[in-house]
């Protein structure tokens, strides 16, 4: 069942959508919970930014043809990826999915060659419970650095799902699902809310994606103690830990090398239960 569903919209941010043409994407984010964003900044940098992706992450390896190479924390891995998470109109929409202030939460990179396998159908609010409040938690932009077609391994989303405000069932296979065609230069935003996987890669090449996961301010602590030492909670309740982030998968730096798997499964049983892991 569909729930009641808003956008942080303000006079002076409408002000500002309307100046940058972004009425029909305002649309599609109310209606269907993802949109296509055709900045002139887009097509200007995406060669460059293909470029300094292709550098920063690590091809497959050869005796793993087809596997999905993908690197994170990469704010910094090259001046264009800076130029690129803060796209005018991205931030506009950014601003109106998840009201002012946002933050950035994650920026990733990924390369998917010919024979990459299909990523299942999900909603990126995978840390959090359903069912999810009607104002969105999290948004993310893919950058296309090439053009994106089904056989090219674009995202597939399910339209109108950010309304039921929960993940898919496991096993779901939706229908009405749909391919994400966007040129070169074209970034894509979708609600953390709404279904979306991608599909297999047949075309020979790469698929060359940049990944920005933005979220609202107050989803984080007031406070941080990381000054505490390990000596420090010897004595105190076990829980103390968890109650920091110490047992935590999120707000690390997860470099490429790094299997940070078991803190994943550990961070998702804290949220949803042992049973209930996804893998």
């Amino acid at each position: 069942m569909s729930v009641a569903y808003r956008l942080d919209s303000t006079p002076e941010l409408e002000d500002r959508l309307a100046s940058l043409g972004l009425a029909r994407n305002v649309r599609d984010l109310a209606e269907e919970g993802y949109t296509v964003v055709r900045d002139p900044k887009g097509p200007a940098i995406a060669d460059a930014l293909r470029a300094a992706i292709r550098r920063a992450v690590p091809e497959a390896p050869e005796t793993m043809p087809g596997l999905a190479s993908s690197r994170f924390t990469l704010l910094d891995a090259d001046p264009v990826i800076a130029e690129a998470v803060t796209v005018p109109s991205v931030l506009a929409l950014v601003e109106l999915v998840l009201g002012r202030g946002a933050l950035l939460s994650q920026v990733a990179a990924s390369r998917r060659a010919q024979g990459a396998p299909a990523m299942g159908l999900h909603a990126d609010n995978s840390w959090f419970p359903a069912p999810y409040p009607d104002w969105e938690i999290m948004c993310t932009a893919c950058f296309v650095t090439d053009e994106f077609t089904e056989e090219a391994g674009a995202t597939l989303v399910v339209p109108g799902t950010h309304r039921m405000k929960a993940p898919p069932p496991k096993g779901e296979r939706a229908e009405d699902a749909r391919p994400i065609v966007a040129e070169k230069g074209a970034i894509c935003l979708w609600t953390g809310s709404v279904w979306h996987g991608n599909y297999p890669r047949s075309l020979p090449g790469e698929r060359v994606v940049l990944h920005t996961t933005y979220t609202r301010l107050g989803m984080q602590p007031i406070e941080t103690y990381d000054h505490l030492g390990a000596d420090w909670f010897a004595d105190k309740d076990p829980a103390l830990p968890m109650l920091l982030g110490r047992e935590n998968f999120l707000g690390r730096r997860h470099g490429w090398k790094e299997d940070h798997r078991p803190l994943l499964a550990k961070t998702w049983a804290q949220v949803h239960g042992e049973d209930n892991l996804p893998l």
